[in-house]
């Protein structure tokens, strides 16, 4: 449980930032249907229509799990099993270099951070790869997305970890339970509080729902102020093409809010693992004699918490701005459109800032 949800699903991400696309060489699911012969050229072409989608799905389908599905030791191991399933089955159809370019989400998830890595990786004619390093950020300078399911797998990094953190404020949990309109009072015949068990499972509806919406509210967000920035300009591009050549810029925020909602878990919950090594199976072992030491966990200052998260999500936003100016210089004709074009997306910018450190703020539910 700690070493997939904390130190794979959270620790890998941070990883990629760091050491670039390091899960190209080492994803586990490629290296399992690299050890069938002929497996991996797959049986059809990979269909252009589908995209990124699959992945999308998947990642949607991955984050309702990790908040809704309240996982043991035993259904993570089916899940994995039926996950690894899902990976074969889709390189025996369509090839690995597809599939792990497309539909398997890690790949996909990890690529995306690696491009703001410091350290690239690239392959030179003999097949050899060369690390070159490179200003955090700049990897994304001059990328443009291929698909228009890329940019909604962006915005969905970006709205479900904000929804996570809106989640828990007490605010998001008494628009429910409270019933400040009195609508399920009415409905109920008495407060909400005093039917949870009934609609505990409508509240997790409701909130799965909220959730899987999330990056389409984001994307209207997104192109409103696209095309402010278009209508200001008069340019000739349309939003569609804008979204594919902005969304990029987006994907700092995405990281940051990332990082500030859960670089305290891989601290406390990820540190962990030194003594789960000792005691693997939760069976009274203490192989390397610190089953019960090594889980003492790692607590900052709460302090230092809050002013870490405003400072990264500060550099975050002050990285997209840059990124989205870099673009409006090659879209559009002149520097002084450019510059107006920005307009919108600068305040956007302080929107997703001010929404971010607002939910940061926000007293958490008891």
């Amino acid at each position: 449980m700690t070493f997939f949800w904390i130190s794979f699903a959270l620790g890998a991400s941070y990883l990629s930032f760091v050491f670039g696309n390091w899960y190209h060489f080492l994803n586990p699911w490629k290296c399992i249907s690299a050890r069938f012969t002929n497996f991996n050229a797959g049986r059809h072409n990979y269909p252009s229509a589908l995209a990124y989608w699959p992945a999308v799905i998947l990642y949607m389908a991955f984050i309702c799990l990790e908040l809704f599905g309240n996982t043991q030791p035993l259904s993570l191991s089916l899940i994995l099993i039926s996950y690894t399933a899902i990976n074969l089955i889709a390189v025996y159809l369509v090839g690995a270099a597809a599939w792990f370019r497309y539909g398997e989400l890690f790949s996909v998830m990890f690529r995306l951070i690696a491009k703001m890595s410091p350290v690239d990786y690239q392959k030179d004619k003999t097949g050899n790869w060369h690390i070159s390093l490179r200003t955090p950020f700049s990897g994304l300078i001059h990328e443009r997305i291929e698909h228009r399911s890329l940019l909604i797998f962006i915005l969905f990094m970006l709205s479900s970890t904000a929804y996570d953190g809106l989640r828990e404020t007490r605010l998001w949990f008494n628009i429910f339970w409270q019933d400040p309109l009195q609508i399920l009072e009415a409905i109920l015949g008495k407060h909400p509080l005093h039917a949870y068990i009934t609609l505990r499972p409508w509240y997790i509806g409701f909130e799965t729902l909220c959730l899987l919406l999330s990056p389409f509210i984001y994307l209207g967000l997104f192109l409103f102020f696209l095309w402010l920035g278009k209508a200001l300009t008069r340019s000739t591009l349309s939003v569609t093409e804008l979204s594919l050549r902005f969304g990029y810029s987006l994907l700092p925020i995405a990281l940051v809010y990332h990082i500030t909602h859960y670089y305290t878990l891989v601290l406390s919950q990820g540190i962990k693992l030194r003594g789960l090594f000792s005691d693997p199976f939760g069976w009274g072992w203490d192989i390397f004699g610190n089953a019960i030491s090594g889980r003492l966990p790692i607590l900052p200052d709460m302090g230092f918490i809050w002013n870490s998260q405003v400072w990264l999500i500060l550099i975050g936003h002050v990285a997209s701005v840059y990124l989205a100016h870099a673009e409006a210089l090659r879209s559009f004709a002149n520097p002084r459109q450019a510059s107006i074009s920005q307009v919108p997306m600068l305040l956007l910018m302080v929107i997703f800032t001010g929404v971010g450190l607002w939910i940061l703020a926000q007293p958490l539910q008891g």
